[in-house]
């Protein structure tokens, strides 16, 4: 198994960033395209709901830009291709100052690389079905990522290599005309670990870590979504259960059981401040591949820097709009683990906090783009951020 955060296989996550990007740089790829498209003429400022909407008829070359510490900074390329209704698009062009509710499908081709030599390439789709009615999420991704290990909570890391590939369906189904989804996904993982000094890890770590192995689940899941903006969204709550399988009967090599709990919550004060708050909840029954235990993913700290049988994180974010266009922002998190194997494990709360910015960047989509920086409790880090960071 690969880690889904590492890789980036939030493909919901990635499609969002990747058209994103292509909205900030857009008018370096297409050379045919009026510099009339970039303009809102709503306000008269830079946007590129225009521009990307009406050329949903063909793929979009987009640059990629990388800046997670924990595979160094990179970049790369995509190709999307967006599929807009007829409906949205006559809802669109009849009404200037509407926010579309359900973003166009994607179809994309990835590929990048970073830093410290990691690789990915893929393709997937993600569709919005029946007026919102089906979420759909799918792909095939390739990749050989460079990274380190700490032992139970070690500080020291060992550096060790995974590759493979990453095949995922996923779907979410909405309970009659309510914000209630139940959903099921399937993975199937195969990967090929190897640590690049094997004499240093002797009475370390268990002979097991390293070698070829193929990993498959079957998860059910229970969602509420009324969120305003699947992409960068200021009021609503988006929470949900899940469990995943991981059995031998399905094709995995290791027999564990995921489960999660979650919640990202909204809220706007006034026209101006809006306070979001996250928590996630993570534990793993049985034996699971070293790779494949809950982290704490909160900007500032690496993936997969602290990893056991259980994890909790809570995060809180404050925006305060300076108009229509710019936000800026400050967070603050948490997050524990405890690995039930180890009596080494660190148990100990590690906190985040840092700030941002945001500019709206397609209106008619909801898009906001920008950067944000935070210190965790070993280093700081920034990231580029396109859509919400949860």
């Amino acid at each position: 198994m690969i880690s889904k955060k590492v890789l980036s296989l939030n493909i919901s996550a990635l499609a969002i960033r990747v058209l994103a990007i292509g909205t900030l740089l857009g008018a370096s790829t297409v050379a045919t395209a009026g510099f009339d498209e970039f303009i809102d003429p709503l306000d008269g400022r830079l946007d590129a709901s225009q521009w990307i909407l009406n050329n949903a008829h063909g793929f979009m070359p987009v640059p990629l830009m990388v800046t997670d510490p924990s595979v160094g900074v990179g970049g790369g390329a995509a190709l999307l291709f967006f599929h807009e209704t007829d409906e949205q698009k006559a809802k669109r062009q009849a009404d200037i100052e509407s926010v579309s509710d359900i973003p166009p499908s994607v179809t994309g081709v990835v590929g990048l690389a970073t830093s410290n030599g990691s690789k990915l390439a893929g393709v997937f789709h993600s569709g919005n079905w029946m007026n919102d009615r089906v979420r759909y999420l799918g792909g095939l991704f390739g990749a050989k990522f460079n990274l380190k290990y700490y032992p139970e909570a070690q500080s020291q890391a060992y550096d060790y290599d995974i590759g493979g590939l990453y095949f995922f369906q996923n779907l979410d189904a909405r309970i009659q005309d309510t914000n209630f989804f139940l959903g099921a996904d399937y993975t199937l993982m195969r990967s090929d670990v190897s640590f690049a000094t094997p004499k240093a890890l002797v009475g370390v770590l268990p002979a097991t870590l390293s070698g070829k192995g193929q990993d498959a689940s079957v998860a059910i899941k229970f969602m509420y979504d009324n969120r305003n903006n699947q992409f960068s969204p200021d009021e609503g709550t988006k929470a949900g259960i899940k469990t995943s399988f991981h059995d031998k009967h399905i094709g995995s090599d290791f027999n564990y059981t995921e489960y999660q709990a979650y919640i990202n919550h909204y809220q706007p004060i006034n026209g101006q401040w809006t306070v979001a708050v996250r928590a996630d909840i993570k534990s793993i029954d049985g034996e699971a591949p070293f790779y494949a235990k809950p982290f704490i993913d909160l900007r500032g700290i690496p993936a997969m820097r602290y990893q056991g049988d259980d994890m909790g994180l809570a995060e809180v974010q404050v925006n305060y709009a300076l108009d229509s266009r710019w936000t800026l922002l400050g967070f603050t998190g948490a997050g524990q683990v405890n690995d039930n194997s180890s009596q080494n494990t660190d148990e100990k709360i590690h906190q985040t906090y840092g700030g941002g910015f945001r500019y709206l960047v397609a209106r008619q989509l909801g898009f906001k783009a920008g950067i944000d920086v935070a210190k965790g409790p070993d280093e700081w880090a920034t990231y580029i951020q396109f859509g919400s960071a949860w």
